[in-house]
């Protein structure tokens, strides 16, 4: 694994700066490459080894992308938005997972190392690259189910929805008075509204 320093460089460079959610991004994903036993895992071998699921839309997801290859691209990276500094990480050879999340004491144990600072992020970027794993985290280990839909590799087979024609990967469709519909023929709820 690379040392931690230049993968919070690369980091910064893929998200466009180093603030505190990239620090804990990269430390997530290092401390679970290490648990995973992954020391390259962008090798051809490991890049679809890892599935990440992360539980927030902010800085550490791309602290995280950057360290472990996951992707949307390639189905191993997930976005579960619950508002929540936490990802849970599965090795899909071992199916062992583990959920790590931000301990909530780490702002508090931030601000007694660096009382001079008088910066929130500056604080924080100074003190999760200094504080210890257990002090920073909270890892257990979990179970995670992954449809086949959801694997890693070339996607299954595809068919039509018989009412739009849209394409729908196989797993996705909904099956309706013996029709196959996508999510917006079947009246499903969407993240946009059709104007027509």
């Amino acid at each position: 694994m690379e040392e931690i320093q230049s993968l919070y460089k690369k980091a910064g460079e893929f998200h466009g700066s180093v603030c505190a959610g990239i620090i804990l991004g990269v430390r997530m994903a290092f401390l679970a490459c290490r648990m995973h036993g992954i020391n390259d895992p962008y090798s051809s071998e490991n890049r679809k080894k890892l599935i990440t699921w992360v539980e927030i839309d902010r800085c550490a997801t791309d602290g995280i992308q950057s360290v472990t290859g996951c992707s949307p691209g390639r189905r191993t990276l997930k976005l579960m938005n619950y508002g929540i500094m936490a990802a849970t990480f599965l090795n899909v050879d071992s199916q062992k997972a583990f959920r790590i999340s931000v301990h909530p004491d780490s702002r508090n144990k931030a601000k007694v190392l660096f009382p001079e600072l008088t910066d929130d992020n500056h604080i924080y970027i100074e003190a999760y690259k200094q504080m210890t794993d257990n002090d920073l985290f909270i890892v257990e280990e979990v179970r995670v189910e992954v449809p086949e839909r959801e694997m890693p590799g070339p996607p299954p087979k595809r068919t039509a929805c018989s009412r739009c024609g849209e394409e729908i990967i196989k797993g996705w469709e909904i099956i309706k008075e013996d029709k196959t519909l996508c999510r917006r023929c079947a009246d499903m709820p969407l993240y946009y509204t059709p104007l027509k």
